[in-house]
């Protein structure tokens, strides 16, 4: 078997975020997500919010875009997610393209950033000459810009807290 197809795809949610999901205050209501990307030649994570403020979601129609990737040359994904990504949300299209970079990066021998660097981390801060502030701006939060190494994730520890667990094998 090809050490660069992907095996296995695992999309583990959370209602409350994850040590990997560093910087993420719990909000009610959301859904954080992991992804774990496995080939034979190794695997890679990628983390996000998945859901805000909602009751209920919908693991498996959510996940349902990851099926274009399953089974694909590690190369073969990167050019469906270019192909495709712009069809599906934000926030799924960023989380299987930094998984699939990630995944790059570890099968040539390298780290991206020695971590799970998942999403951009941001905090609305209130702007302007008046107590009313009068302008929104975004800066990384200092959180974000600290740097962090968390060892990977134990997938049987994701699957026991997780509260939604979907496979593609």
């Amino acid at each position: 078997m090809d050490q660069r197809r992907l095996s296995r795809i695992e999309v583990f949610v959370f209602d409350s975020p994850e040590p990997i999901h560093y910087g993420m205050e719990a909000d009610q209501g959301s859904r954080y997500g992991i992804l774990k990307l496995t080939c034979r030649g190794g695997s890679s994570w990628g983390a996000c919010l998945i859901s805000a403020n909602t009751k209920t979601f919908d693991l498996i129609k959510w996940s349902s875009f990851l099926r274009m990737i399953y089974h694909c040359r590690l190369e073969e994904a990167i050019d469906k997610v270019r192909t495709h990504g712009s069809e599906w949300d934000q926030t799924q299209f960023e989380l299987v393209q930094g998984a699939l970079q990630d995944l790059k990066a570890k099968l040539q021998g390298k780290s991206l950033a020695g971590h799970i660097e998942q999403g951009r981390l941001y905090r609305a801060v209130a702007g302007g000459r008046d107590s009313r502030g009068g302008r929104l701006y975004y800066k990384p939060s200092s959180v974000a810009l600290q740097k962090h190494s968390y060892p990977e994730p134990d997938t049987a520890e994701l699957i026991n807290k997780s509260i939604s667990y979907f496979s593609i094998l």
